[in-house]
């Protein structure tokens, strides 16, 4: 009987262009977010104006993600950290399954970053324009507690990093996904 290979799938795209949705297509699949792997703010260093810098790669653990992504990959199960985007802080941890499957999805907009991108086996790109990924970020982070004008003002510095460090790597992508041909959802 021949072993099958597993999959580790990077999927990158600016804040709000639809990666999670993606994600949850594969079915089966062990799912990570490089957001669930931000550092808590305590082992942060505010920038020269006092503010800490969260659309900076370094604020995300991603050795600690691409290790958890090699043990699924292995079928271990693994312990992540639980972080909440509101106190910017790790709260507790929770257990993701090896998948059944053989195949682990990586989500967010850090995924193509090194040490990701050197062990996704499938790299895919979602390009959304500027206005849909600004009114699913208004939506969703309404949703987590944020106001309508804290989102759009945070949306400024989250456009500035997408523009430094996420639109930047989709030259390193396998495939490339039109986010605004994907409206009606995703077709896998």
């Amino acid at each position: 009987m021949l072993h099958r290979v597993s999959q580790i799938i990077a999927i990158c795209g600016g804040s709000g262009s639809g990666k999670s949705t993606l994600a949850q297509k594969f079915v089966g699949a062990a799912i990570l977010a490089t957001d669930s792997f931000y550092k808590d703010i305590a082992a942060l260093t505010p920038r020269e104006d006092g503010i800490y810098d969260f659309d900076h790669p370094s604020a995300v653990d991603l050795e600690a993600c691409a290790e958890a992504c090699l043990k699924l990959a292995d079928s271990e199960d693994v312990t992540i950290p639980v972080y909440d985007m509101r106190t910017c802080r790790r709260v507790g941890t929770q257990v993701v399954a090896a998948p059944k499957n053989r195949i682990v999805v990586i989500e967010g907009i850090f995924a193509f970053h090194s040490p990701l991108h050197e062990i996704a086996t499938l790299r895919i790109f979602i390009d959304t324009p500027i206005d849909q990924r600004m009114a699913r970020r208004l939506r969703r982070d309404t949703e987590r507690g944020r106001s309508t004008l804290e989102t759009i003002r945070h949306s400024l510095n989250v456009e500035e990093a997408y523009t430094r460090y996420v639109e930047p790597m989709r030259q390193l992508s396998d495939l490339i996904l039109m986010g605004e041909e994907m409206r009606g959802g995703f077709a896998l």
